[in-house]
């Protein structure tokens, strides 16, 4: 079960092969072959690299797309979705770059892409051909829309599946009542995490006898279902009037002497902590105004509710806003600057944020892998390879010697 799937592995014997998934990553063994680009796909190998996986890069000569917009073939959006791989450079519209690529897909576990429905088999890389070099291969494609239907062969990037899954109309609060962008790649990066974990799944699903298989994740499929749980809760049922307000309705930005907070009360218990807080004991012993369920039936008795509320903390400096919350169990939180949030105390203890010296780039700050394995630990990787960085490497592990690789590199086939 534990056998490595590198043949290049030093990791034979079971045992020894068992210390190195202990030591590297739950997914230490596995080979991806990742010619993905931009954000969605990238992320998504980039997780499973810090799972231990061996994520190889493929870019044409002149780099991906992102690399063409920063300095020394690093731009930060770039760097922070492809840590931790191996970068191999190829002209793909070269024959021999196409069977070269069938050689290496041969030897890998899994192949992600995200182009336009139909590239990848004028490639001649599509499912079909990589399936027949390696039946046992995980191929996942990530598109906009779909393989099929009335959009998929438009053009679509994160803002556009924000639009149509009804995510910017969503934003519209009754303080600034008019709908506006999430400025966050928020379809990429969520459609990056239904990636990884259906990649996960397949191969969980291959060792258990299912063989290879096909993945399709279009980024309005995995957007519109991330989005729906509270997004739609309102629309969930037939009948409106059963849930008329989703959660995100009720969340709450209010000024304080020196800054902003933001806070939630959704129990009974934290309606009257927040009166305790702000000192309103009229409204504490108010049944009007200290259930929940009794404001939530009262349009009026809502609002009232909430201007009390931000005169209150309006009043108060941020600090103490949090402290006297936090002690009456009511979720709180300072409205932080981004520069501000590598300082706050508790992302400081978590040692989320680490900072590294890439070679050409300079300082950079990334946060480490968000799960942590008790007995698998997956690892920070502090390496961004540059465009064909470890092309030799690569093509040596599939038996190429010096002069079979310059041959290859002095026809343009790789670089």
């Amino acid at each position: 079960r534990f056998q490595s799937r590198r043949k290049s592995s030093a990791c034979v014997p079971f045992a020894e092969d068992l210390l190195c998934v202990l030591m590297n990553g739950p997914l230490h063994g596995y080979r991806i072959f990742d010619l993905s680009q931009v954000v969605a796909g990238p992320l998504a190998t980039q997780m499973l690299a810090e799972q231990g996986a061996d994520v190889l890069k493929i870019e044409p000569p002149g780099g991906e797309l992102l690399r063409l917009h920063g300095p020394n073939h690093v731009m930060s959006l770039h760097a922070n979705c492809n840590r931790g791989k191996r970068c191999l450079a190829v002209d793909l519209s070269d024959q021999d770059g196409t069977a070269l690529m069938l050689q290496l897909a041969a030897t890998c576990d899994v192949f992600v892409e995200n182009f336009r429905p139909g590239v990848t088999e004028r490639l001649g890389l599509g499912y079909e051909a990589v399936k027949a070099a390696n039946p046992n291969i995980i191929y996942c494609s990530v598109y906009g829309f779909g393989s099929t239907g009335p959009y998929c062969d438009r053009a679509v990037l994160d803002p556009v599946i924000q639009a149509i899954t009804g995510m910017v109309a969503g934003q519209a609060s009754p303080a600034l009542p008019f709908p506006d962008l999430i400025r966050t790649l928020i379809a990429d990066k969520s459609t990056a995490y239904t990636v990884a974990q259906a990649i996960t799944a397949a191969l969980l699903a291959r060792e258990r006898g299912a063989g290879g298989q096909f993945i399709e994740v279009p980024m309005l499929d995995a957007t519109l279902a991330w989005y729906w749980p509270d997004g739609f809760s309102d629309l969930t049922q037939e009948d409106p009037t059963i849930a008329p307000r989703r959660a995100p309705d009720n969340y709450q930005l209010i000024e304080t002497l020196d800054g902003r907070v933001v806070y939630y009360v959704a129990t009974d218990k934290q309606v009257q902590g927040m009166w305790r807080v702000l000192g309103r004991d009229d409204l504490l012993a108010d049944p009007n105004f200290n259930q929940i369920s009794a404001i939530g039936k009262d349009a009026a008795r809502a609002i009232a509710m909430g201007e009390a509320i931000h005169a209150g903390i309006a009043a108060m400096k941020t600090a103490d806003v949090i402290e006297q919350m936090a002690a009456e169990g009511i979720p709180c939180g300072p409205v932080l600057e981004r520069v501000d949030v590598m300082s706050d105390p508790q992302v400081m203890h978590n040692d989320i944020v680490v900072e590294w010296n890439h070679p050409t780039a300079g300082p950079l700050r990334q946060p480490r892998p968000a799960a942590r394995f008790s007995e698998t630990p997956g690892e920070f990787r502090p390496q961004i390879g540059v465009t064909g960085e470890h092309t030799d490497e690569i093509l040596g592990e599939l038996g190429y010697d010096d002069a079979a690789i310059a041959m290859l590199r002095g026809a343009g086939t790789v670089s």
